[in-house]
């Protein structure tokens, strides 16, 4: 059932309402999609995260080490100290691995509070 509409709608939706962060990414490194759960891990709402670029507030080497290695299609999971717009800091773990969304590819990324857990 590859590309069975319901399936696709019914995972959409899941992805929306999950407890955990869930955003979308292209090769230009432009956030395509964002679920709320991860708008509000990072403190901003889902039109200031579209309009960001992935790597703008983490510029450590380990998240440069993963963004141009999931641009070469490996995937990669690791931990940061995410600081918020309003001057607040999470501990976030996450995952980051290659996917396609309308036919192209794109980069899906999971993460969550690791003090939440």
């Amino acid at each position: 059932m590859p590309n069975d509409p319901v399936q696709v709608t019914l995972l959409g939706e899941g992805a929306e309402y999950a407890e955990i962060g869930v955003i979308v990414w292209n090769a230009e490194r432009r956030y395509v999609a964002a679920n709320p759960k991860a708008c509000e891990l990072v403190g901003t709402t889902r039109e200031q995260l579209l309009a960001s670029t992935v790597g703008s507030t983490n510029r450590s080497a380990e998240a440069k080490a993963a963004i141009d290695g999931i641009l070469g299609h490996v995937p990669a999971r690791g931990s940061m100290s995410a600081t918020r717009p309003d001057g607040t800091t999470v501990e976030l773990d996450w995952l980051v691995f290659p996917t396609r969304v309308a036919g192209l590819d794109h980069i899906i990324g999971l993460f969550w509070d690791r003090t939440a857990l």
